[in-house]
Parts: C-alpha cells; sequence; structure tokens
C-alpha cells in the first residue's frame, strides 16, 4: 500500500493518469487498423484491450509496467488465498503489487442486430462501481476508464453515460465531475470523483475512443 498520506501521493497519481492517456490516444490507430476487417466478429472488449496494451507496450513510452488482465488475489483469516478478479490492465508504479494505475475498459454504443446499445448502465454498474466499492484500486487515490464507442459517436456516448451517473449519484458516491476539452478530433475525456465505500475518495480518468 501507498506509505504516507494519500493526498500527497494525488499528483504523482494524477500525472500518470494523463501519461497513459496520451499514451492510448496515439496507440489507438495502431490498435485498431488489425481490426478494422474483421470489426462484426473480432471486436469484443477483450480483444480491443488485448491490442491496445500490445501498443503501449510496444511504445515503451510509460514509466512502469503495462500489466494485462492483473490479477487481484484476496486472502481470508485462514490463510486460504483466492483469486478475487482481474483488471483489464495497470501500469504498475513501484515494486509494491498493491500500488498501480488501473485502467478498466468497457464498449459503448454498440451495432447488434436488433440495434444498437449504449450500454452505458453497464459502463457505471460494471465498470466505475468496481473502484467505488474497493474491489479495484482500493487504498489509490486515482483510476482509469476507456470506453471504446463502437459507432464513433463520442458526444452520443459521454451524454448516455453522464444519464446513468446522474441517475445513481447516491450508489456510486459522487463527489464531482467535470469535462476536458482537448479540442476536435481528439479523444473525449471527462473526470469524476467518488467517495469510496473503503472511506478515501479515488479520481477516475475517463477517456472515449471513438472507432471510426
Amino acid at each position: 500500500m501507498l506509505a504516507g498520506e494519500l493526498e500527497s501521493w494525488l499528483p504523482h497519481f494524477q500525472s500518470l493518469e494523463k501519461q497513459v492517456a496520451d499514451a492510448v490516444e496515439i496507440a489507438w490507430p495502431n490498435c485498431i487498423s488489425p481490426l478494422q476487417s474483421k470489426k462484426d466478429d473480432m471486436t469484443h472488449e477483450d480483444r480491443i484491450t488485448d491490442h491496445l496494451v500490445q501498443s503501449l507496450i510496444r511504445a515503451k513510452s510509460l514509466p512502469g509496467r503495462i500489466v494485462s488482465q492483473y490479477v487481484l488475489l484476496v486472502e481470508d483469516d485462514n490463510g486460504n488465498v483466492t483469486l478475487s478478479s482481474k483488471i483489464d490492465f495497470v501500469l504498475t508504479v513501484g515494486n509494491d503489487e498493491d500500488v498501480y494505475l488501473a485502467c478498466e475498459c468497457k464498449r459503448l454504443n454498440v451495432p447488434y442486430e436488433t440495434g444498437t446499445k449504449g450500454l452505458f448502465s453497464e459502463y457505471v454498474e460494471e465498470g466505475l462501481m468496481r473502484f467505488v466499492s474497493g474491489q479495484y484500486s482500493n487504498g489509490l487515490p486515482v483510476a482509469m476508464m476507456l470506453g471504446y464507442v463502437m459507432d464513433g459517436r463520442a458526444d452520443h456516448a459521454h451524454n448516455g453515460i453522464k444519464r446513468a451517473i446522474k441517475a445513481r449519484t447516491s450508489t456510486i458516491r459522487l463527489n464531482s465531475e467535470r469535462d476536458v476539452h482537448l479540442g476536435t478530433g481528439r479523444p473525449l475525456r471527462f473526470y469524476t470523483n467518488h467517495n469510496c465505500v473503503p472511506g478515501h475518495n479515488i479520481e477516475v480518468g475517463h477517456t472515449l475512443l471513438a472507432w471510426p
């Protein structure tokens, strides 16, 4: 776990989050290029994330190690260890396995034969909520989420997520939210701040990546 006050680590983690978000933006075209011809049957969430992680690793631009499917283990009172869950990927921070910048990835505006599904509730309840509950990033000040916007409509996806967040303000223990304006053609970013169940605040950086 982090040594010292959590607030003293916040600027460092915020800097790391920005570096990862910038690296993801650069890697995104290379990530999806091999998948373009297989868009209908090969663009499941994990498949996209695998390509993105590989692109980030090859770029060698981040101050840490990118680990895909980061395993979280829990130990009960009797010393029995079990697999709790896996984070889509993390950027390691130092040598402590409990200190990392986590990134959870979700698809949005996904086309199906029956029509497009926004999956905004799933983004909040099955993604964001894992940080709020302390399942992921327990005791850490910052985390990340990536939204793969499969129909390219990032603004629409952002509005859908905002509605889902507003409907669950109490459940996700929301303190604040703020948008970041990066300019035309760039990924859409915004931040939410939450009072986690374990009792500390966590800032989650959201990046919405439009599939062309």
